[in-house]
């Protein structure tokens, strides 16, 4: 007995294709907001290297950087940004100066000509307090054409001095930030103090309880100096709650000392810690040492023969030195 095959009626298949239709909609709205946000993140982290770059500048040259020296500014950048002259029809980001209040800032353009949206603009918006960011008159940002950060209050005239920025926090990601342990030479900039209430991101540098400080990632309400804190020292003695990667020296009991790879919370010369002791020559229990380093022990000389491990034996009661004469 055969049975009566039925297709879809006209009505089902305008009604699937008004459903994809909805689907396929939200779907690229959803990923048209997501493209946004993520663009004016990377500005804000743009703008915040470009302010790190600003004091690297000046720490190198002793005054602060004009909207003309982008080209030496470009020496100092690292990633997608590079600077150029900033006119009308040309010129992204720049670090400039309004000579009326004085005040060094960085700063974007973020107009639809220029890359940016009504949206990115809104979202940009939306995150101002959170990150000081200001217009191009260097008031509260109502999404307008130029995004900025300010860099330091310098006075009207000034090359130097003027008080500290109290804008805000760094953004996320980008910077040119110097490597754990270390800070960067001639005259350093003043750094904002830390605030328990605002919100930090990686690379941003603060002062608390005298020190500088540096945060890994975004960080709020986390103090420095804490064992747990994503806080790193900038210091060249060893702290134990400071991160270290492989090859980093430190100062510890009045000694150098080199990691073999990432540690943290591990003393300097205890054996079985990552630490190599630099710039001696007498043997150190809690070193290593490869095939053919010599060292002096009790005022004589010795060679591995072999790989040493941390801890053992001493040379002259130990098969794998032998004496030099």
């Amino acid at each position: 007995m055969s049975r009566s095959k039925r297709g879809f009626t006209l009505v089902e298949i305008l009604l699937t294709i008004l459903i994809i239709a909805i689907l396929a909609g939200n779907l690229l709205l959803t990923s048209g907001i997501s493209r946004d946000r993520s663009a004016a993140t990377r500005i804000v982290s743009d703008l915040m290297t470009l302010k790190r770059t600003a004091m690297l500048f000046f720490s190198d040259n002793g005054r602060w950087p004009g909207e003309s020296d982008y080209e030496r500014l470009n020496a100092y950048m690292t990633g997608h940004i590079q600077l150029q002259a900033w006119d009308e029809d040309s010129g992204v980001y720049a670090i400039k100066r309004h000579e009326a209040l004085g005040t060094v800032y960085a700063a974007a353009r973020v107009a639809d000509e220029f890359g940016g949206s009504t949206r990115i603009r809104k979202f940009l918006e939306r995150d101002s307090s959170e990150y000081g960011l200001l217009n191009g008159d260097l008031e509260p940002y109502r999404a307008d054409p130029v995004v900025a950060v300010r860099v330091k209050d310098i006075g009207p005239g000034s090359d130097e001095g003027g008080e500290d920025d109290h804008s805000g926090p760094e953004g996320p990601g980008g910077g040119t930030g110097q490597g754990p342990g270390s800070d960067t030479g001639g005259t350093r900039p003043d750094h904002d103090t830390w605030d328990s209430g605002r919100a930090y991101l990686g690379g941003e540098r603060v002062e608390f309880d005298g020190k500088v400080f540096e945060a890994r990632y975004w960080t709020r309400g986390n103090q420095p100096g804490l064992m747990d804190s994503p806080w790193q020292e900038i210091t060249d003695e060893w702290r134990d709650f400071n991160e270290y990667k492989q090859g980093d020296i430190v100062v510890y009991e009045g000694k150098q000392y080199q990691a073999w790879n990432w540690t943290k919370d591990n003393t300097p010369g205890t054996v079985g810690s990552p630490w190599q002791q630099i710039g001696t020559d007498q043997w150190v229990a809690s070193n290593k040492y490869a095939g053919g380093d010599s060292v002096f022990y009790n005022g004589k000389q010795y060679r591995a023969k072999w790989y040493v491990d941390p801890g053992e034996d001493p040379p002259g009661s130990s098969d794998a030195w032998e004496l030099i004469p």
